[in-house]
């Protein structure tokens, strides 16, 4: 019989990113993770976000990016540093895009995988920039920031 190959999935975790009341045009980046010594692979983003009290155009969007520090040579996408805090990007790899709509206080979610971009690396981590036209909700707790890595298994 031939072996399968599986996903291996890791426990679920959260991600350190301040997100509540993220103005128009900002981005904030989430604490590094360190993929030492395991070296997963890849990593499964689950995100909830939550529109304010004023209306987004419909259409705008929540743009998500992957961040990674070599550890080394202290290398880091976009001069990102190893805690949360507000960045700006320039060349960071898009991971992906929550659309809105028109609607206050609503919540808005995108779950994605990383594995297109290639592998993490030492330490990664995220960016989120609010390409709405309006500020995010200002209750932290109404957002999910989530990820679980994973890695192919031969069984």
């Amino acid at each position: 019989m031939p072996n399968e190959i599986r996903t291996k999935f890791d426990n679920n975790n959260n991600f350190t990113i301040t997100l509540g009341a993220l103005a128009s045009g900002a981005a904030r980046q989430s604490t590094m993770i360190s993929n030492f010594p395991a070296f997963r692979p890849a990593a499964l983003i689950c995100l909830r976000i939550q529109t304010g009290a004023v209306a987004p155009t419909t259409g705008t969007v929540v743009e998500i990016f992957l961040l990674r520090n070599d550890n080394i040579i202290s290398y880091s996408t976009d001069g990102a540093g190893t805690v949360d805090a507000a960045i700006t990007i320039n060349n960071a790899q898009m991971i992906g895009t929550i659309v809105v709509n028109n609607s206050v206080n609503t919540y808005f979610y995108g779950d994605f995988d990383t594995a297109p971009l290639g592998p993490l690396g030492y330490q990664w981590g995220i960016a989120v920039r609010n390409s709405t036209d309006q500020a995010f909700n200002a209750a932290e707790a109404n957002f999910i920031k989530e990820y679980v890595t994973y890695l192919p298994e031969i069984q």
